[in-house]
């Protein structure tokens, strides 16, 4: 379930630029009663995963350009 609202999350924000991590804190800390530092934990790999799938998909595009 947990796993799910991230992807959710992650996936609202991508359009925007934002990362998914402060909806998913304020997710857990309202809804699940998780305590606020093991929430940001769970929103750094949030952070950390929205812009890694997204340039995934974009190199499957060929929409990147890679050279230096």
């Amino acid at each position: 379930m947990l796993f799910l609202i991230c992807i959710f999350a992650g996936g609202i924000g991508l359009p925007f630029g934002v990362g998914g991590g402060p909806k998913v804190v304020s997710v857990l800390a309202s809804q699940f009663n998780v305590d606020v530092r093991p929430a940001i934990g769970t929103s750094i790999v949030v952070v950390i995963a929205t812009p890694s799938l997204a340039a995934l998909v974009l190199e499957r595009e060929r929409i990147t350009n890679l050279r230096m």
